[in-house]
């Protein structure tokens, strides 16, 4: 028997929804959205979500509501993490969108994002038998987590997310090429995190999700003309770094063909990537072009 299920992610630079269809305990994906909304450009620096971004998130999820009754979704699963997890005024958005829509907003911790997140890797990459570090950058947090026989061992929420970077560039006054100044106060937690689990047993690979990460395969190609774009090498990511640095946003949207809410968070996320590979003395990351919405998207189905 066909089942249809939908999710949606709700995160910091944009919200994302997906639907899939079951049967036989397999998952076809049947449609993607994305509406760029970045909430944490508001929270991050005024605490609240703003009246537009509430706005413009009801529509939002007023076509995904339309989206789930013309595919005849029995159940949609919405979550919202550190952005919304964050706002004074979340209650507000969550009682807005239910009121117009009927889809509910769970707010999830950085524990249980990191595990649908693994959840969608162990889907597409073989994890027996392996020791994996997966990072997932996002807007607002970057989940760090290790696994173990394709079980999670120890997973971690930090507040170091691009568009909270960037709000903290913004703050400050700074100018990208300062950028080294705020990761470095970032990332001193992260890097203690790393030192006290990361010789535990020896890594074999990294897996990064998210759509910086995704970008940043693609890039390798666009930019750097090699293939595949399921990997990453470090020294291939630091070529990557070097070159967008000295493209401005609006080179990267012309002459790369990128968004206009990723021209902006590339460069911090690369950054951060690198740092977290050298402090795991990992050498290369793989990308399986999967993300929340994707685990959330299985669990939703019943098949986490």
């Amino acid at each position: 028997m066909l089942s249809r299920f939908s999710s949606i992610d709700i995160g910091s630079n944009a919200i994302r929804m997906i639907v899939g269809e079951t049967q036989n305990s397999n998952l076809r994906v049947l449609k993607k959205l994305r509406a760029p909304i970045r909430l944490g450009r508001d929270v991050f620096l005024s605490t609240e979500i703003s009246k537009q971004n509430i706005d413009e998130t009801v529509d939002a999820f007023k076509t995904f509501a339309k989206t789930n009754r013309e595919y005849n979704v029995v159940r949609c699963r919405a979550v919202a993490t550190s952005a919304v997890r964050e706002a004074k005024n979340r209650d507000l958005l969550i009682k807005k969108v239910f009121a117009e829509t009927k889809i509910p907003i769970e707010v999830i911790d950085g524990v249980e994002e990191a595990r649908l997140v693994h959840n969608a890797i162990r889907r597409e990459i073989d994890l027996e038998k392996k020791c994996i570090l997966s990072i997932d950058i996002g807007g607002g947090s970057v989940e760090i987590t290790f696994s173990e026989n394709g079980m999670m061992s120890a997973t971690e929420s930090f507040p170091m997310g691009t568009v909270r970077i960037l709000d903290q560039m913004t703050k400050r006054k700074l100018s990208e090429n300062q950028l080294n100044v705020i990761l470095g106060e970032f990332v001193v937690p992260l890097t203690n995190y790393l030192d006290s689990h990361v010789h535990s047993a020896p890594l074999h690979f990294a897996v990064g999700t998210g759509g910086n990460l995704e970008c940043m395969a693609q890039l390798k190609t666009k930019m750097l003309k090699k293939t595949p774009a399921t990997y990453l090498s470090l020294r291939e990511l630091r070529e990557i770094a070097d070159r967008l640095s000295v493209m401005t946003y609006k080179e990267r949207i012309e002459k790369l063909g990128l968004r206009a809410d990723r021209s902006d968070v590339i460069l911090p996320a690369t950054l951060l990537v690198q740092t977290i590979l050298r402090q795991a003395r990992i050498e290369k990351i793989f990308i399986p072009n999967v993300g929340l919405r994707d685990g959330l998207l299985w669990s939703t189905a019943g098949l986490s």
